[in-house]
């Protein structure tokens, strides 16, 4: 009975049945195997993603409860908020689209900079759809697995090396951490008005900032120190195994990247990370403006990124609560508005996840894929890294 059910869940094994009485031979009895391992893998994988989901409801949950509290506790508190939205200034909406869409654009040109030494790509046609499927799955897909889809459709498109492509993204978030973690120091060190306290917690994401560059020279100048270095860390840590699998892919993807010695090259990347999130402050400084809260380029630089360190967070997709929380966390130092806070966050929120989600999902049809089809592709085994076409 159990080897019925079991192969009762598989459409393959039931078809089978369908048109054919099963022989009892070793060969099919192997088919069978293998068919019910994939079966099992398959409904491993569902339970997982129902798992993550639940979790990132439960922190955005959690998030969103902080950030509105004070505002339950006033009988009028949201009543506030409406009245916020209605006295907001919404010139800012087409300001805002165009300054999140050159965000965007500059990350596939910075992506391109990171693939050159693979291959000459166009940013319109050939990377900016990925990096828009990339992040308008993140705003649908539990654990930030729209840059999963980004690298196996992309690396598929392109025939590149996944390992390849995936570094390329390492790369791109280990730029963007210390451009970030860099802003929010600028914000915190020069803003006037902030405790000695938090004037020294800057001390520590400065050092933060400065082991990241450490770590990203480290790993495109000196691969064998690197890989040396983490098999020191991590020889007691996980089974050799799994250690040997990783040590493999940072060597595949500093292979990839290896023109990415140039220093001139990695001026312009980090110039470009920069670039963009000065852009993306922007669109923070705009939504703060429209709802009459201060609004100054280090205040703005202080909710960027405390906002962005927020994202990485496993919440539910989308980011819901965690941005609230932030905007409320960071504001509240500056402004007693909190209802203010709690709209101009949903204004911004709403604006960047509607256009991103949107054109996210549009370049997905385009290339030639669904939502339904994404799935299958994260069932996809992952290949080993020496046989990456």
């Amino acid at each position: 009975m159990i080897f019925q059910k079991s192969c009762l869940q598989n459409p393959t094994m039931m078809r089978c049945f369908a048109t054919a009485e099963f022989i009892d031979t070793p060969a099919n009895r192997c088919t069978i195997s293998l068919a019910m391992n994939a079966t099992s893998k398959s409904l491993n994988l569902h339970r997982n993603h129902w798992v993550h989901l639940g979790i990132g409801v439960l922190v955005s949950s959690v998030c969103l409860w902080i950030a509105a509290r004070e505002l339950m506790h006033d009988p009028e508190g949201f009543s506030k908020a409406k009245t916020a939205f209605k006295q907001a200034d919404y010139r800012t909406v087409i300001p805002i689209m165009l300054a999140t869409a050159t965000f965007y654009w500059l990350k596939a040109v910075r992506w391109r900079l990171l693939l050159s030494p693979v291959g000459k790509f166009r940013v319109g046609r050939d990377l900016f759809p990925f990096v828009m499927i990339g992040f308008g799955l993140n705003n649908i897909l539990p654990v930030h697995m729209g840059e999963v889809v980004r690298v196996l459709l992309f690396a598929k498109r392109a025939h590149v090396k996944t390992s390849t492509v995936a570094a390329s993204i390492v790369l791109e978030r280990t730029c963007d951490s210390i451009t970030v973690l860099s802003l929010l120091s600028l914000g915190l060190v020069f803003v006037p008005g902030l405790s000695r306290q938090i004037r020294t917690n800057t001390l520590i994401v400065a050092g933060l900032v400065a082991c990241l560059v450490m770590v990203l020279l480290l790993y495109v100048f000196c691969i064998d120190r690197f890989i040396a270095t983490v098999n020191f860390l991590f020889s007691r840590i996980l089974p050799a195994s799994m250690l040997s699998k990783l040590t493999g892919v940072l060597i595949a993807g500093a292979s990839g990247l290896h023109a990415l010695k140039q220093p001139l090259l990695i001026v312009f990347i980090l110039g470009l990370s920069l670039a963009s999130w000065v852009i993306n402050g922007l669109v923070i400084h705009l939504a703060l403006w429209s709802f009459g809260l201060p609004s100054g380029l280090l205040i703005s630089c202080i909710v960027l990124g405390l906002t962005a360190v927020g994202a990485a967070i496993p919440s539910a997709p989308g980011y819901v609560g965690v941005i609230q929380m932030c905007f409320m966390t960071v504001l509240c130092l500056f402004t007693d508005d909190r209802a203010g806070i709690f709209a101009a966050s949903i204004y911004y929120h709403a604006i960047e996840y509607a256009m991103v989600t949107l054109v996210g999902l549009i370049y997905l049809n385009t290339v030639g894929t669904s939502l339904a089809q994404v799935q299958s592709v994260l069932r996809e085994e992952p290949t080993p890294v020496t046989s990456d076409a």
